[in-house]
């Protein structure tokens, strides 16, 4: 949504006069300017990191903010026109962000390009975060730091396409339980939200993608703790019918991996692609889809406690790319 000359793309609120909110996973701030400096009043919660962009470049992989106070953006540009892209590295349950505004210096807004026509909708957990991705390897010990929301699969598949993407996904929750077996951490059941703190549920009338992927079902299957078929295929189909409502154009794709190996990807698949993808469109609901992951290799490294690392996000979103492409037409 564009407000006074701002766009912000993503799930944000913006019931409070001081300047929206935002919670999810590459939730993005977009505008651009005449001059030569640009900076941000921020107001955050929790524990959060931005990735900021000048003119389409990253000029701060990780910007921090913890407290509230003035960014700067960009300060000793050519004078002229420029843009900056603020992108949300880190997640829903981190903390909240509050833009009270900008201060451009001597320069003034410019008219934005018209949005982009594409839109995708990303529904996951942890991998689709990009949690851990920016660690060394399997062994560094989490922090925030290290997840990278603008280098997740689901990003680099919506730059991709040339499309808007918004992240709606959760580390550790799954569609029936959480990595702990915990049934009221799942991410259906939070779906709806805007931020943490926001009493109103999101109006799905306001962006309505044209596909929806989602990868759900690597927590429900975490350590090898298989759960009961009917409750989970009849909770996806659920999930999936909801979705279908709110955008009943839309392309869904269901897709599995790369973490799940052995048996639980065996039954993961057959849940997901079996159960749920080839029994709907059995029903004749043309409009629902499957892809799987080429399962993660140690040569591609990994990211925190075994995630996807930069390198196999990279992977999976060419990869993701690839299988829109093919059933949206897309070039």
């Amino acid at each position: 949504m564009d407000v006074n000359g701002i766009r912000y793309i993503g799930r944000f609120d913006y019931s409070h006069p001081e300047g929206p909110k935002c919670g999810w996973s590459a939730s993005t701030v977009h505008f651009k300017f005449f001059g030569t400096y640009a900076s941000a009043r921020i107001r955050p919660s929790g524990r959060n990191y931005l990735t900021v962009l000048v003119d389409g470049i990253v000029t701060t992989p990780s910007l921090p903010v913890m407290e509230e106070g003035t960014y700067v953006l960009a300060e000793g540009l050519p004078q002229g026109p420029h843009e900056i892209t603020l992108v949300k590295k880190t997640e829903f349950y981190l903390g909240v962000l509050q833009y009270l505004g900008f201060d451009l210096g001597q320069g003034y807004l410019l008219p934005l390009d018209p949005p982009v026509q594409r839109r995708i909708e990303f529904i996951g957990d942890s991998i689709t975060c990009g949690f851990g991705n920016e660690a060394d390897n399997e062994n560094v010990e989490y922090d925030p730091f290290y997840d990278n929301a603008y280098l997740s699969y689901a990003s680099i598949a919506a730059r991709a396409l040339n499309a808007e993407g918004f992240l709606i996904s959760w580390s550790g929750f799954g569609l029936i339980r959480d990595f702990t077996g915990n049934e009221s951490n799942t991410l259906p059941a939070n779906y709806h939200r805007i931020t943490l703190d926001s009493s109103q549920p999101w109006d799905f009338a306001q962006w309505i993608p044209q596909v929806v992927v989602i990868n759900l079902g690597t927590n429900d299957f975490n350590s090898g703790r298989i759960p009961e078929k009917t409750p989970f295929v009849e909770a996806y189909k659920a999930f999936v019918r909801r979705i279908h409502e709110n955008y009943p154009e839309a392309q869904i794709l269901l897709t599995l991996g790369p973490l799940v190996d052995g048996e639980s990807l065996e039954v993961s698949r057959q849940y997901i692609k079996d159960c749920v993808v080839d029994s709907l469109r059995g029903q004749g609901n043309d409009w629902i889809h499957f892809l799987e992951y080429a399962h993660q290799k140690a040569e591609d490294g990994y990211g925190v406690s075994w995630h996807p690392s930069l390198r196999t996000h990279a992977l999976m979103g060419e990869r993701l790319a690839q299988e829109i492409r093919s059933i949206m037409n897309w070039g």
